[in-house]
């Protein structure tokens, strides 16, 4: 293990508590060839570093960090080159964990959507995702038949990457959660960067601009097609459905289901097409359909009176593709926040949302 004196390039806390920082680097991405060197910058006994995946099953560590001493975290934890999923990197302080976690997040080649085209009696020819393709393995004759390849759209669990992946580095950044608060209450939301890191990018870097700053949810379907409550979608900047950023997300694998309180993006016929306008799913009986269809990427972690209050505002039409609200609920600030630190073998504190109470669907 590679260990080297240096200076953190961050301010010390006066808190009485170790920080994790970088040392000597100012950009968050890594090269598959560099390292990634970090420090703490205040001395206390017993500070430890711990990986994790995003449900707290711990990767590596605990490993023992001494105060202004560089470890290059590559070295420390070689876990992190094999990594197919983005993974969360912790300081604790003896068994307390303290401070946001780091996003260590893979940079690996896509995988592409597998189509087809299917008839649909309601709305004509659809494109419908079947499967997914590493892109890795387009221009690579020596890889065995398959390779990279993976059949059915909808996954329940992350699929390991095979000889096709190509892997270029790594991105590096502390947790941020959103915060949205609407007129009908705030909603705070759990990023999934495990799940869909590229769509959780999108999404946090329009929060951070402003962006979602005074757009409606014009769009609430408290009843879907069987019967059950369905969705509430926003994030239009015209207010009709039609409008986005003028940039366009492709559609990730994710494993994340859409159940009550999951954030997924809404999109057009080409799986490629998300923008800026995402939806919040309202029953997984409903929405379960959705599944690998578009690509969910948080969960709401406090605000479940919010999302019900919402669903249960008076429609001026029930038609199931408009179902435009009287009075469309409003988001008035949307931003981001450091996310709370992360315990080994739990996670994160705050559990996805569930409803505030069970009742029938309009």
């Amino acid at each position: 293990m590679m260990i080297t004196l240096g200076l953190l390039n961050f301010a010390m806390s006066a808190a009485p508590v170790p920080h994790l920082g970088p040392v000597g680097r100012t950009s968050p991405f890594i090269p598959v060839s560099g390292s990634m060197p970090m420090a703490i910058n205040h001395d206390a006994d017993n500070a430890v570093l711990v990986l994790m995946t995003h449900d707290g099953h711990v990767l590596s560590g605990p490993h023992n960090m001494v105060k202004d001493v560089t470890v290059d975290i590559l070295e420390l934890m070689p876990e992190i080159r094999a990594l197919d999923e983005a993974a969360y990197l912790q300081l604790l302080h003896g068994t307390q964990p303290v401070n946001t976690a780091w996003v260590i997040e893979p940079a690996l080649s896509r995988r592409v959507p597998i189509v087809e085209q299917v008839a649909l009696p309601e709305s004509g020819t659809r494109t419908r995702v079947i499967g997914w393709q590493d892109e890795g393995a387009f221009d690579n004759d020596d890889l065995p038949e398959g390779a990279g390849r993976i059949d059915g759209a909808a996954l329940s669990a992350p699929v390991p990457r095979d000889e096709a992946v190509i892997r270029s580095g790594w991105w590096v950044y502390l947790e941020r959660d959103v915060h949205m608060r609407t007129d009908h209450g705030e909603l705070r939301i759990d990023l999934r960067e495990d799940a869909a890191p590229s769509t959780c990018r999108s999404f946090r870097a329009l929060a951070s601009m402003g962006f979602y700053n005074g757009t409606i949810m014009h769009r609430i379907i408290p009843k879907g097609r069987n019967g059950r409550p369905f969705v509430i979608q926003g994030g239009d900047p015209l207010g009709t459905g039609e409008g986005g950023p003028g940039w366009w997300t492709p559609l990730e694998p994710s494993f994340l289901g859409h159940d009550y309180g999951v954030l997924s993006m809404a999109r057009a016929d080409d799986p490629d097409s998300a923008g800026s306008q995402w939806f919040i799913a309202l029953d997984r009986e409903e929405t379960a359909r959705l599944d690998g269809q578009y690509c969910a990427f948080g969960e709401v972690f406090a605000g479940a009176d919010a999302i019900d209050s919402m669903a249960a505002v008076e429609l001026a039409d029930n038609d199931y593709f408009s179902s435009r609200p009287v009075q469309p609920p409003q988001v008035n600030q949307a931003r981001i926040a450091p996310a709370p630190s992360r315990t080994p073998g739990k996670g994160r504190r705050d559990p996805r949302v569930k409803p505030s109470v069970l009742r029938d669907p309009p």
